[in-house]
Order: structure tokens, then sequence, then C-alpha cells
């Protein structure tokens, strides 16, 4: 049955959970949306849109966010009942530091399996809608990002460059540049007008309209350098011109980037696991047929190459090793050498793929484990480490708790990306690396546990130096009975 002292306990810990969850939404979702507004620009795209498209890729800090938010709430909440003498009244009435940190670990508990119960079924589907909408809008909207004072690339093989846009959608343009990247040895055309508009797109073609400018052509196709030589520049000059511009391939790009690459974060945390271990099993049955093939070029048999008793082959061959002559014995290591070059050359080639793989799985098992678990078990780890902390330096508000919750915030993030980055190049296990970071930490929050259990002054630099102290003055008493001896 909960107490009075439970619901106080809540409540004063509730109050600064949701201030700071709020506070830190914002901020990683205003960063959030700035590091993705490539996607949102030049679209044509509605508040509603881009709104809806926010909601759905910025659930993702959630993970990061409630770890964090847990961290400060549990340093804020125990720094104020120490500072408020709430914490000493609390002890001397018989209520040790487990007892009252049991109402809020129930709490954390329940936030850490809701996270787990988020990422692993909610989180998914918000990414799968996610990536549906822009596939809809590169499908449907296939806007260009046309930017003012940069050329635009991606139409091959024209460019485009435009001084100043406006109207709708930016569609009206000034100072249009249209250039044709061609090769010395085809047709050169540049188009400059005055000014342009877009007056229709789709999925196959952006039709254009330019007012007042001139078409610079030279047609150098198939002919000689005496007959170009001979060739006048030509300009033709207009009031209006119609060009289109294909850009099926362009929305083809857009399609693919948009819809495939990381389909594994639209799984819950069992179907990934069983798409992991599928993938492991096609691949190694594919690592077997390639060793095979290997020893098979080179020997002759697919035995594996550390079970492969070599004396056979001595002893089979149908010549005399030591009746051959010199050149002979040299050709025929010469063409070993060769054919062993052969091999390596072609499982070098082989490398880069098998990486490849190699760095998809671990980007796979990361998520699985780092991003769907461990961030759970981190609201516990961090509660550990943020309720001692916060009794032992007896401090409230937002000065020095917030200062200690970014600094171990910090640590255990550099700890997390460091490890993902080797598990990535496949150095370290991704196993592993999903679970380093809190293996660290929580230790050290069983150790803040303790020592604020039994009232430890952790943070009292005398209470390290004092052993240095004691063996100091041990040595000058040696050292003072020596000399006492001899006087």
């Amino acid at each position: 049955m909960i107490k009075k002292l439970d619901w106080y306990i809540i409540r004063t810990f509730f109050g600064p959970f949701l201030f700071i969850f709020s506070v830190l939404m914002f901020i990683f979702v205003v960063q959030f949306a700035f590091t993705q507004m490539d996607k949102f620009v030049g679209k044509g795209l509605n508040i509603w849109d881009i709104t809806k498209l926010l909601y759905y890729l910025g659930l993702d800090v959630i993970r990061m966010v409630l770890p964090l938010t847990i961290l400060l709430s549990s340093i804020m909440a125990f720094g104020g009942f120490g500072e408020r003498y709430e914490l000493a009244a609390m002890k001397s009435a018989g209520i040790s530091l487990a007892r009252i940190m049991y109402p809020l670990f129930g709490f954390v508990f329940v936030m850490a399996c809701w996270l787990f119960y988020f990422c692993n079924t909610t989180l998914p589907d918000n990414q799968r809608r996610a990536r549906n909408m822009l596939t809809n809008i590169a499908q449907t909207r296939p806007a260009l990002n046309f930017e003012e004072g940069r050329f635009i690339k991606e139409m091959d093989p024209f460019s485009i460059k435009i001084e100043k846009k406006s109207g709708e959608n930016g569609s009206e343009w000034e100072q249009v540049f249209i250039h044709k990247n061609a090769s010395s040895f085809e047709d050169q055309q540049t188009i400059i007008a005055e000014r342009g508009s877009i007056v229709s797109k789709d999925n196959y073609y952006l039709k254009l309209e330019l007012y007042n400018g001139y078409v610079y052509q030279e047609d150098v196709k198939g002919k000689r350098l005496r007959e170009l030589q001979r060739q006048p520049g030509s300009s033709i000059k207009f009031d209006t011109l119609t060009q289109f511009f294909d850009i099926s391939d362009f929305i083809q790009k857009s399609l693919d980037r948009e819809s495939g690459g990381d389909n594994f974060r639209y799984k819950s945390f069992v179907e990934l696991g069983i798409y992991i271990d599928s993938i492991k099993t096609s691949n190694t049955k594919y690592y077997k047929e390639l060793a095979n093939n290997s020893t098979l070029v080179l020997f002759g048999n697919t035995e594996p190459l550390d079970s492969l008793d070599y004396r056979k082959y001595k002893e089979n061959l149908p010549f005399d090793w030591n009746k051959l002559k010199d050149s002979t014995k040299f050709e025929l290591v010469r063409s070993a050498i060769s054919q062993v070059n052969m091999a390596k050359g072609e499982l070098e080639t082989k490398k880069s793929e098998i990486n490849d793989v190699g760095n998809f799985i671990a980007k796979m098992i990361l998520w699985q484990h780092k991003n769907m678990v461990s961030y759970s078990l981190t609201c516990i780890v961090f509660f550990l480490i943020g309720a001692p902390l916060g009794a032992i330096i007896r401090k409230g508000g937002i000065g020095m708790p917030v200062i200690v919750a970014v600094i171990i915030f910090i640590i255990f993030y550099v700890l997390g990306l460091y490890t993902e980055n080797l598990a990535k190049n496949q150095i370290f296990n991704p196993y592993w690396a999903s679970w380093f970071p809190n293996a660290v930490f929580l230790p050290l929050g069983i150790f803040l546990t303790i020592k604020s259990m039994r009232d430890s002054e952790l943070f009292d630099i005398d209470n390290y130096l004092e052993p240095v102290k004691k063996f100091i003055r041990k040595f000058k008493k040696q050292k003072n009975i020596e000399h006492s001896r001899y006087q």
C-alpha cells in the first residue's frame, strides 16, 4: 500500500520530470527539425504535412530524452530533499535511503517497460509512416530544390541556375541560366533568359517557359577541325521559349533513396531477430561456397584449408621434382604464384562486399539491442546514479544538478557512440557494443547507492587525503625514532 510519504516523494519527482521532459523534447525536436530541413524545403508542403512528418520522425528522440530526464529529475529531487534537510529527517525517523527510493524506482521501472514497448511497437510504425510519406512526396510532388544562386545539376545533362525566385512554391524565376553538360565532341548549348516559370511537372517531365533571352548553340558533333574553325557562332533571340526536361531518373533515384536501405527500422524486436538470423544463415552459406571455390581452384579439392593434408599432393606428383631442370622448377613455381595471386585478387574484390554485409548486420544488431532494449535499462541505471548522487551533493534547483547530469550523459553518449563505430567497423562485437555503456555505468550506480546509504562523504577531499596523511605521519615518526637513536 502506498503511504503519504510515498505520494509526497512521487509528487516531488513528478513536477521536475514533466518540466524537464517537455524542455528536452522541444530542444531535441527543434535540433532534429533543422537537420531534416532538406526533406521539407522545395517540396511544396503545407504546415500540416510538415507537422505530421516532424511528429513521425521526431518521436525517435524519446529514446534519449527519457533516460536523461530521469537522471536530471532524480538528482534534482533527492538534491532538494537533502538541501531542505528532509532526507535527514526521514533517516532520523528510521527510513533508509533504499525505502525512500522504492516508490520512484517502481515509477522508473514502469517508464523503462513503457519505453521498450514504445520502441518495439509505436516507433517502428511511425518510422514506416514517415518513410511512406516521404516516398509519396517524392512521387507526387517531384519539385526540385531550386535554390537561388546555385547550379542545379540533378537534371543531367543540364545545369540550371536562377538568381531570384518568387510566386507560389517559387515557380517564378528571374535571370535564368541553363547550360548543357556536353563533352568537347558533342553539340554545345547555353540558354540565358530574363524570366522563366514552371508551367507543369509530373513524374516524368518538367515544363519551363522562358522569356526574353538567347540560345547559344554550336554544332560540333561529327565535324572536323577545319569545319569547326570556319563555322561562326550562332545565337537565337527569343521572346518565349518552352523547354521540357526529363526528370524521370531523378524521381526514381529519390524514390529509391526514400524507400530502401534501412527497412529493418520498421520491424519489432522479434521480427528483427528472425530477419538477422536469416541473413546470417544465407551469408554463412555464401561464404562457405566462396571458400570451397577458392580451395577448388588452388588444390582441386573443396576440403577446408586447415584440414588439408599437403603431403598427399607431394606424393602424387606425376613427376620427380628433384630430376627437373632449374628452369622448369622456376616456371612451375612462377605459375603457382600466379595462380595464388589470381585467387587472392578474386577474394580482394569480394572484401568490400563482405565488409558492407558485416556493417549492415552490425547496424541491425545495434538497432535491435541498443535502440530498442538498452535505453530501457539506461533509465534504471541513470536513476541508480541520479538518486544517490543527489542525496550526496544535497543541491536542488537547476544549478549543480544540471551540470552533473549533463557531464554524466555526455560521457555515456560518447562511450556509446565510440563502441557503436567500433562495431560498425567490425572491430567490436555489436552485441557487446549495445550494452557496454550500461555495463560501465551500472556498477557506478550501485557504488553510489551503497555510499549514499552509509552517509559517506563521497565528495569530501579530506576523506581521500587522510590515508595519505596517515602514511606521511607514520613515515615521519619512524624517521624521528631512527634519528633519536644516534643522539
